[in-house]
């Protein structure tokens, strides 16, 4: 049973982001995973998945997204998740995937949580060339649209603008202002610790007697281990971008280049995205499979024991359905 991994960096022209490999000396590696974390998530969230799937003779990858974790941070202050634009990520998915020489021996396949869901899908629309593209793509509660009315997406474009302009979109949106929204329903109920330290999430006693303390404990200690680690939600120029790439995604003929086997797995009990765009999404993309998660909430990879082996059970089966796709060598 190898558990092996190494931590490393890549360096690009605009940014540095950090990876991790797992399963790097496994002699015939059934194929390739890339882990794409959700927002204000880092590497070690994901090492106990990465070593199930190395067990299952898979090599992984996975890297702490531009803006957050040890790579590259742009916000104001640096906490502040924030890029320009996502092409950002498509440019840091790319990198991963060139130096690693990630689906050229073998399948490729993009698992991605939350954000990473949504990155998974749009650097497949977005990427004009056929070399790179997975042939599998699990998305976890994906991030398919905002729990944001369509009234106040129009006014955050709007005040994005205003702060572009005077250069202080790179700050973080106040809590306070999202509880406010939260009383006139205008955002979800989960929105204000969105926007708020990652660590506090696990220190709440709700979270605590809901996920187990052992896994309350072992999340907050990744932030008491490593302070860097820790963010305070996203810029009001993240948000600006994240809506419009939601937006994006449900445009006329916007999955057209879109050729990969997909496996969406939902959480029953969603309310840190919209749970109404995961079920827009389930009718336009091709060759998409489902997988619902009874009495789940949207931290799936921290979810209860019965859970976790739904989800796994789920993921296996995926893989099995199309282990022909996507074990043969790319030609």
């Amino acid at each position: 049973m190898k558990n092996n991994f190494r931590r490393f960096w890549i360096q690009t022209k605009k940014f540095r982001i950090r990876c991790s490999e797992y399963g790097f000396d496994l002699k015939k590696p059934r194929g390739d995973i890339l882990i794409i974390p959700g927002l204000s998530e880092f590497i070690e969230r994901y090492d106990q998945i990465a070593k199930k799937f190395t067990n299952r003779n898979f090599r992984v990858c996975v890297l702490d997204l531009p803006g957050q974790g040890l790579s590259t941070r742009f916000g104001i202050p640096k906490q502040v998740i924030d890029v320009d634009t996502f092409q950002i990520y498509w440019d840091a998915i790319e990198a991963i995937i060139l130096n690693l020489n990630l689906g050229q021996k073998r399948g490729l396949m993009f698992l991605g949580n939350s954000l990473g869901g949504l990155l998974s899908i749009k650097y497949q629309i977005n990427n004009k060339t056929f070399n790179f593209r997975p042939s599998l793509t699990i998305c976890l509660a994906p991030m398919m649209g905002l729990p944001v009315s369509s009234l106040l997406q129009s006014i955050i474009l709007y005040i994005v603008k205003i702060f572009n302009f005077f250069n202080i979109a790179k700050r973080g949106i106040p809590t306070n202002l999202a509880s406010f929204f939260t009383v006139l329903g205008l955002v979800g109920k989960n929105v204000k610790s969105s926007l708020s330290k990652a660590s506090t999430f696990w220190e709440k006693p709700e979270n605590i007697a809901y996920y187990g303390k052992f896994k309350a404990e072992d999340a907050s200690n990744h932030f008491k281990n490593n302070k860097d680690l820790e963010t305070e939600g996203p810029s009001w120029n993240w948000v600006g971008n994240a809506i419009i790439e939601c937006r994006d995604l449900f445009k006329t003929n916007s999955f057209s280049n879109y050729h990969s086997e997909t496996l969406l797995i939902l959480a029953d009990d969603e309310y840190v995205t919209d749970p109404k765009a995961q079920e827009k999404a389930l009718k336009i993309i091709p060759n998409v499979n489902l997988l619902r998660l009874p009495s789940c909430r949207h931290d799936i990879i921290h979810e209860k024991d019965e859970v976790q082996e739904s989800f796994w059970a789920g993921i296996d089966k995926f893989i099995e359905k199309n282990k022909l796709k996507f074990e043969i060598v790319p030609s």
